[in-house]
């Protein structure tokens, strides 16, 4: 009987042990980008002494607008790809 109730303990133990190996192999599959940095999505180069005056994004773009020496620029950005996709210049 006592070899049974050892047993018994051993076996729990193990499948406890078990469970846990499965949960963290699962978490670990389920975020794999947690351990990796991901690139940036897009890289934008200012002129010197432009600014940006205000992000906001609509319908998967980016739009920016930035204020520059030489007047005014609407940037868009696709937020999928992380391209340019337009861009409006205003004079002064």
């Amino acid at each position: 009987m006592t070899t049974l109730l050892v047993l018994a303990l051993l076996g729990t133990i193990w499948g406890f042990m078990r469970q846990a190996r499965i949960y963290t192999a699962a978490k670990a599959a389920s975020n794999p980008g947690a351990t990796i940095p991901a690139a940036p999505a897009a890289v934008i180069t200012l002129a010197p002494g432009a600014r940006i005056v205000s992000a906001t994004t609509e319908a998967g773009k980016l739009v920016l607008n930035v204020s520059t020496p030489s007047g005014g620029e609407v940037e868009i950005i696709d937020l999928a790809t992380g391209k340019q996709t337009g861009q409006v210049k205003t004079s002064p």
